[in-house]
């Protein structure tokens, strides 16, 4: 199988399993909304946003190093290597995550006084924000095992099951969570801290199960090697990834503490379970390239393969950019629409963060292809700078604009931190990959993009119904869209033609 053909394959594997993780994930989050008070939605959030912060080191970045040296182990033909370096991983960040969880549980009386209940919304009730930072913080622990047996199976280019892994996390969250809500009777912040901390556990049982017994059936056979050599390899590789994933969890999370801190946990439940969710979707094709995309652009780039690579980073940016840009102008121009449909009005402030951020999510799509790119042909570094300096961005002014404007400012930071650090890929890909990557094409499709809005302005009035106007105009919109991109020529019907093929000979 050529490259061209395991990437369309590997991607639209990976991309319809997240799309069949979408519903579920919002059915869990119109769970919450609806069967768990607004208060302690926005606890479990600003926990869950605090353990991810904290837990920033435990990955040490050696994640990372395993899906980026198993490939090279593998066509090395070192199984004991590909062994050991598991087995170390595994250690190592399962060690440094247990002092992460007993140094949480043992802070939790205070963060839960001077951080979670900052503006006092659970006075005489701590113990209750204690025993979620306990129940979430072991919780983490358990993932970071997961984590590990999850990168191996990336590692081993393995998009059959590694693409199943989003899938099954949030179809076992909301069956726990059924069962804790309906069957146990929890209506309350419980519910869905028992459910994230069990779904790990459950995780680990079936694809430990499977990456021995179908990924890597030589695991127990082949030798462990302590070697110094080998672990100051993943440490080289894997610090400066550390790093850059610091910085990214600083963009995902930082808005959430600042929120919880600054505006209090209502706030945090609009954006934490309403807005960010639901334009997140808009980046799930770049989370099924990336998983693709980094293993692969490593092997290309060991091998030499460079026109290879640059053409298919080229194509795979353009089609991203027509994929998401019709949504997210969608989304932000009915986010009134989407609240009413999936939750309810009570989280109808999430709107305007909701039309902000859905923009932002094209860059962040292009961000995700990016950051996937560099790491994969030995630039971690340059990653991990770029990051840095749009989570520095995004620190300042959160810290600026969220006192002020809440949600909506801490959206508008959001959105200028994707940006800027996409003007920075675009610049280092074109140097290492001597390409130009942007160019009239991107015009024409922003053009048509906002071309095709215009007569959905006069057929949305003339639509009573929610569903009915979401429809109609929906296939308006994505009708004159698709007829503008094939009109003028930007995809190649012939390309559109091969790649269907490909996916259909699975």
């Amino acid at each position: 199988m050529d490259y061209k053909e395991r990437a369309i394959k590997g991607i639209s594997w990976n991309f319809l399993l997240l799309i069949l993780a979408a519903p579920i994930g919002y059915l869990v989050r119109m769970l919450y909304a609806n069967e768990i008070p607004k208060l302690e939605v926005g606890l479990f959030y600003a926990v869950l946003d605090f353990c991810c912060m904290v837990a920033i080191f435990k990955d040490l970045g050696l994640s990372a190093a395993l899906v980026r040296f198993i490939p090279k182990f593998i066509h090395e033909k070192r199984n004991d290597l590909v062994k050991s370096a598991i087995v170390s991983v595994g250690i190592l960040q399962s060690s440094v995550s247990l002092l992460i969880t007993i140094g949480i549980i043992l802070l939790s009386p205070l963060i839960a006084k001077y951080y979670i209940n900052n503006q006092g919304q659970f006075i005489g009730h701590l113990d209750l924000v204690i025993n979620v930072l306990i129940i979430l913080s072991i919780g983490y622990w358990f993932q970071s095992i997961m984590d590990v047996i999850r990168n191996a199976i990336q590692g081993f280019q393995n998009q059959k099951y590694f693409g199943t892994s989003n899938f099954v996390k949030i179809s076992l969250v909301l069956i726990s969570s059924v069962i804790f809500i309906y069957i146990l009777d929890i209506h309350n912040v419980f519910a869905p801290s028992y459910a994230y901390t069990i779904t790990p556990i459950l995780m680990i049982l079936i694809y430990a199960s499977i990456f021995i017994k179908k990924i890597f059936p030589e695991f127990f056979k082949g030798r462990f090697i302590f070697s110094k050599k080998l672990i100051k390899d993943l440490f080289s590789y894997g610090l400066p990834v550390m790093m850059g994933s610091a910085g990214s969890l600083i963009l995902g999370y930082v808005d959430g503490i600042c929120l919880t801190y600054f505006t209090g946990l209502n706030a945090v439940a609009d954006y934490r379970n309403v807005a960010m969710p639901t334009v997140s979707i808009l980046g799930y094709f770049a989370s099924a390239v990336g998983a693709v995309l980094f293993p692969m652009s490593s092997e290309l780039w060991e091998k030499g393969h460079k026109e290879a690579l640059r053409y298919g980073v080229e194509r795979i940016c353009l089609y991203s950019f027509v994929l998401v840009l019709p949504m997210a102008i969608l989304m932000a121009y009915f986010p009134t629409v989407v609240v009413n449909l999936l939750f309810n009005a009570q989280y109808l402030p999430a709107a305007d963060a909701i039309r902000i951020l859905s923009l932002g999510t094209v860059f962040m799509t292009l961000n995700g292809i990016g950051f996937t790119v560099l790491n994969g042909i030995g630039k971690p570094s340059l990653s991990t700078k770029i990051l840095y300096f749009g989570a520095t961005f995004n620190l300042i002014f959160n810290l600026l604009l969220i006192p002020k404007f809440g949600i909506i400012g801490a959206s508008i930071t959001t959105v200028l931190g994707y940006f800027i650090m996409w003007i920075f890929q675009m610049k280092y890909l074109s140097k290492f990959l001597e390409h130009k990557f942007l160019n009239k094409n991107w015009i024409l499709i922003i053009f048509i993009g906002i071309f095709s809005l215009i007569p959905i302005i006069f057929i949305k009035d003339l639509i009573n119904n929610m569903f009915l106007e979401l429809a109609v105009c929906g296939i308006v919109y994505f009708g004159i869209y698709m007829l503008g991109i094939f009109g003028l020529k930007i995809i190649n019907i012939n390309e559109i033609n091969d790649i269907i093929g490909k996916i259909i000979k699975r």
